[in-house]
C-alpha cells in the first residue's frame, strides 16, 4: 500500500486532495482527479511547486546573485539576444551547480523506489497566478535519469532550470510575469518503452490525432512528421488520414544503476517498413477515442492531450490500451511561442455525397458560386472575383485569369500542372482532374470545394457542418539549423510578402512565363517580338524581376528564362520550347538578358540565370555566347545554370560543365515525364507508380547529384517530387544535394524533413563509429 504522503513536498498523483491543489497546480490536480476516477492517466508522484522556492531560499551567496539576476531581468531588453542568453546561462548555472539538501535527496530517492523502475522521466508543470491556461506545450522539456540518488537530484535541478532558458525568459516577458512568482511542480513517473505515442486535438466536432513510433519525445521535439487522422467526433468516422514520415524514434536505454545517468533515452531508426505504415489501425483509433471521450465527459474544457501506447509483445496485435501523460486547455502551439490560428472550415461528414471527385491540388475550403468556361479562346467570358472557376485545363497564358478567383476546378491536369502550381503559391483551393466538371456544374451553382480531399460538394452540405480544423497559418521560425539549403519557388509578386518571412536561403526557381503571365496573356508572343513592342516588354520584365531581386537581396534569386510552349505543336511539351526556341528567334531571350544586365548594373549581385529545357550542348553554347555579348559572364557573382530535365543531361553533364555550366536545377516534373514516358497531366499513370519516386528516377537524380559534386558545381532539385514523396528528401540529403527548392506552402514540412534526414544520417554515422 502506497503511503499517501511521506514529506510535505511529495504527493502521489492518485491521492491529491482539493486542499492541496495550490501546492501542485491546476493541471496536476486535474490529472489526479481523472486518475482517481479511473481514467487512463499514467501514474506517478509529484514534487510540489514550493520546493523550488524553498531550494532558492536555502541558497547563501547564490541566493543574492540569482535575485539580482531577477531584478536585472525586469529591465532587460529582450531584443538584445546576447544579453538574454547571458542572463539565462547565469541563472541555469547557479541552479545546476547548487547542492540539493541531503535530507531532500534521501527522502525523494526513498519514495521513488515505490515506483519500481530503473529510470524515470520528470515532467515540469508550470502555474502562474492569474494566468489560468498557459499556451506552452513543448516549451519546458522533460528530463530523464536512472534510479540513482545523485542522478535524480541533478534531473530535478535541470527541470527547474528550464524556467530560465532564453526562450522561457522571453515568454515570461510576453506575459509580463516576474520569474520569482512562477510555480513549478514536477511529475516523476517510470520511464517505460512505448510502442507508439502521439497527440489528440479536440475541436467542436472533430478530433485530429497525430501518431508516431516510440516515446512521445520524437513528436514533441519535432523530429518526425507524424501520421495524421481527422476523425468526426460524434460518429468516430475517419474523415481523412495522412501518412507521415516516421524515420526516427526514442526508447529507454539499457540502464546501469551503479553510476548516475542524466539521459536515459536513446534514439533509434525504426524498421524501414514502419516509416511507410500507419501507426493506428481502426480498432486502435476507436479505443483511443473511447478513452478520450471518457476524459472529456469529466473535463470538457480539455483541448489537447498527449498519449502513449505501451509496448506490444506481439507486433501482429493491435494497440489495446493508451495512457495520457499531459493535457492543455488550449490547442497545440508551435514551439516558437507563436500560437497556431484556429480557422473554421467545412469538412463534410460521411453521409454527404460529393458532386465531383478529383485530385486535391491546393489545400483549403471555399463555398462560392461557379463560373464555367469550357474554352477560353472561343467563349466570351467575365470571371467574377468571388467565384470558383470551372474549366477543362489552365495553360500558362491563362494564369493571369485565375489570380483573383476563390477556387479552381479543372477536368484534366495533375498536381504539377501550371494551374495547380499557381493555386498553391497564391493559396487558392483547387481540385484538378475532376472528370466532366464542366458538364456536371453550371454557372451560378453554389458549391463547397474541398482542396484538402479533392471533393466538390453541394452547398447545402455547408449548412449541416460545423467543424473546426487547425490551419497551419502561423509563422514558422525553426530553432534548429540545417546544412542543406532550402529555397522557394515563386512566380507571383502577390506571394512575396509571405515568402520573405520563410526560413529560406533564397529563390531557387523564379518561373518567368508565370511571372509574366499578365503581359503574355495580353498579346501574342509574336507581338512582343515586334520592334515597336520590345521596349514595353523589356520595361515590364525589368520591373517584375526587380521586385523579387530587391526583396530577397542579398539572398540569391535564380531566374529561369522563358520556356514557352508552341501552341500549334502536336505535343507542346516536346515541341519548340526551352533554349531550342531561342535558336529560331532569340529576340525575347535577348530582352531577358538585357533586363538581367540592367538589374545587375544597379549593384545587385544576387541575380542568377537558369536556362530551361536544354536539349544539347550546342544550345547551351549559343546561349552562353549571348550572355558574353551582354557582359553578364564577366560578373563574378553571376551564375549560369541549366535545368536538368531532359534525360540526355544525365549522360552529358561533364560536357555541359566544360562549356560553362556552373550549376544544375533538377526539374523532376519534366524529367519524370521524359524518362518514364508518363504524361504529367495523366494522374492515373502516376498512381500506378510512374512518378518521381520510381527507382529509375532515383538512379537518375542520384547520378546527376554525384556528377555535380564530382565536378564541383551546385545541384538543386526544384520540382514537386520532394513535396509529394517526403521519403525522397532523405535520399537527396544522403546523395549530397546542395539545395531543395519548393513552393511556399511546403517550406515548413520540407525544412523539418531535411532536419530529420540530416539527423538520421548523423546518428547512423555515429553508430558506425561506436
Amino acid at each position: 500500500m502506497l503511503l499517501r504522503k511521506t514529506v510535505s513536498y511529495i504527493y502521489w498523483l492518485s491521492q491529491i486532495q482539493h486542499s492541496e491543489q495550490f501546492l501542485v497546480g491546476e493541471q496536476l490536480f486535474i490529472l489526479s482527479q481523472l486518475l482517481q476516477h479511473e481514467c487512463s492517466i499514467f501514474p506517478g508522484l509529484v514534487l510540489s511547486n514550493d520546493l523550488l522556492h524553498q531550494f532558492l531560499a536555502n541558497l547563501k551567496e547564490e541566493q543574492s546573485l540569482i535575485y539580482r539576476l531577477f531584478d536585472s531581468w525586469k529591465y532587460l531588453n529582450v531584443n538584445d539576444y546576447q544579453a538574454l542568453q547571458s542572463l539565462a546561462s547565469q541563472s541555469r548555472q547557479i541552479i545546476n551547480q547548487a547542492k540539493l539538501p541531503i535530507a531532500w535527496q534521501t527522502e525523494i530517492f526513498q519514495v521513488v523506489q515505490q515506483l519500481n523502475a530503473d529510470s524515470f522521466i520528470l515532467q515540469p508543470f508550470v502555474t502562474i497566478p492569474h494566468h489560468q491556461h498557459l499556451d506552452s506545450n513543448g516549451l519546458w522539456r522533460s528530463h530523464t535519469c536512472n534510479n540513482n540518488p545523485e542522478a535524480l537530484a541533478q534531473a530535478i535541478k535541470r527541470v527547474w532550470s528550464e524556467l530560465f532558458t532564453a526562450k522561457s525568459l522571453l515568454y515570461w516577458h510576453k506575459l509580463g510575469v516576474s520569474v520569482e512568482k512562477i510555480e513549478l511542480a514536477i511529475l516523476v513517473r517510470p520511464l517505460k518503452s512505448a510502442y507508439a505515442s502521439g497527440s489528440i486535438e479536440v475541436a467542436s466536432g472533430l478530433f485530429r490525432i497525430k501518431a508516431s513510433w516510440g516515446l512521445e519525445q520524437s513528436l514533441i521535439q519535432g523530429d518526425v512528421e507524424p501520421d495524421e487522422y481527422y476523425v468526426d467526433r460524434h460518429s468516430g468516422y475517419v474523415i481523412s488520414r495522412h501518412l507521415g514520415h516516421k524515420n526516427y524514434a526514442y526508447r529507454p536505454q539499457k540502464i546501469d544503476l551503479t553510476s548516475p545517468l542524466s539521459d536515459c533515452l536513446e534514439g533509434y531508426i525504426p524498421q524501414e517498413t514502419s516509416s511507410d505504415t500507419y501507426v493506428l489501425e481502426p480498432k486502435a483509433i476507436a479505443r483511443l477515442l473511447e478513452l478520450t471521450q471518457d476524459i472529456l465527459e469529466k473535463q470538457p474544457q480539455i483541448k489537447y492531450l498527449i498519449w502513449v501506447a505501451p509496448e506490444i509483445k506481439d507486433q501482429s496485435e493491435s494497440i489495446s490500451h493508451f495512457y495520457f501523460t499531459q493535457f492543455n486547455h488550449l490547442l497545440a502551439s508551435s514551439t516558437n511561442l507563436l500560437p497556431k490560428k484556429v480557422t473554421q472550415v467545412l469538412l463534410p461528414s460521411s453521409s454527404i455525397r460529393p458532386l465531383l471527385t478529383g485530385i486535391a491540388a491546393s489545400p483549403g475550403n471555399v463555398l462560392a458560386k461557379v463560373i464555367v468556361i469550357e474554352n477560353f479562346e472561343t467563349q466570351s467570358f467575365s470571371i467574377p472575383a468571388a467565384s470558383i472557376l470551372v474549366t477543362k485545363n489552365i495553360t500558362p497564358d491563362q494564369v493571369s485569369l485565375i489570380k483573383h478567383v476563390k477556387g479552381i476546378i479543372t477536368e484534366t491536369g495533375g498536381k504539377t500542372s501550371h494551374g495547380a502550381i499557381i493555386a498553391r503559391e497564391l493559396s487558392i483551393p483547387a481540385v484538378v482532374n475532376a472528370v466532366n466538371a464542366t458538364k456536371i456544374l453550371h454557372n451560378g451553382l453554389e458549391v463547397l470545394l474541398n482542396g484538402n480531399d479533392g471533393n466538390v460538394y453541394p452547398a447545402a452540405a455547408a449548412k449541416q457542418l460545423s467543424r473546426s480544423h487547425l490551419s497551419p497559418d502561423h509563422l514558422f521560425t525553426p530553432n534548429y539549423p540545417i546544412a542543406t539549403k532550402l529555397m522557394v519557388n515563386l512566380s507571383q509578386p502577390e506571394s512575396l510578402a509571405n515568402a520573405l518571412d520563410l526560413p529560406v536561403d533564397g529563390v531557387g526557381l523564379l518561373r518567368s512565363e508565370l511571372m509574366l503571365a499578365d503581359l503574355l496573356a495580353s498579346q501574342s508572343i509574336d507581338h512582343w517580338r515586334e520592334e515597336l513592342s520590345r521596349t514595353q516588354f523589356l520595361s515590364a520584365l525589368t520591373d517584375s524581376l526587380y521586385q523579387f531581386v530587391a526583396a530577397f537581396a542579398p539572398r540569391p534569386v535564380f531566374y529561369r528564362s522563358l520556356d514557352w510552349y508552341a501552341k500549334d505543336s502536336h505535343h507542346p511539351s516536346l515541341g519548340s520550347r526551352g533554349t531550342y526556341s531561342y535558336l529560331a528567334d532569340p529576340t525575347l531571350f535577348s530582352l531577358e538578358l538585357e533586363a538581367l544586365a540592367n538589374i545587375t548594373a544597379e549593384g545587385y549581385s544576387n541575380l542568377n540565370l537558369i536556362l530551361p529545357f536544354v536539349r544539347s550542348v550546342e544550345e547551351f553554347k549559343f546561349c552562353y555566347r549571348c550572355l558574353e555579348n551582354t557582359g553578364l559572364t564577366a560578373e563574378k557573382s553571376f551564375q549560369v545554370w541549366i535545368m536538368a530535365e531532359v534525360p540526355s543531361v544525365i549522360f552529358l553533364l561533364p560536357d555541359y560543365i566544360r562549356a560553362g555550366v556552373q550549376g544544375i536545377a533538377i526539374g523532376t516534373n519534366d524529367l519524370t515525364q521524359l524518362l518514364l514516358g508518363a504524361d504529367r497531366e495523366q494522374s492515373d499513370l502516376s498512381d500506378r507508380g510512374l512518378n518521381a519516386n520510381h527507382p529509375a528516377m532515383h538512379k537518375a537524380i542520384s547520378e546527376l547529384i554525384t556528377t555535380a559534386k564530382d565536378n564541383g558545381i551546385d545541384c538543386c532539385i526544384c520540382g514537386q517530387a520532394p513535396v509529394e514523396y517526403p521519403n525522397l528528401i532523405e535520399e537527396l540529403v544522403k546523395w549530397g544535394v546542395t539545395a531543395i527548392s519548393v513552393e511556399p506552402n511546403a517550406v515548413e514540412k520540407t525544412y523539418q524533413a531535411i532536419a530529420r534526414a540530416e539527423r538520421k544520417i548523423l546518428l547512423s554515422s555515429l553508430n558506425k563509429q561506436l
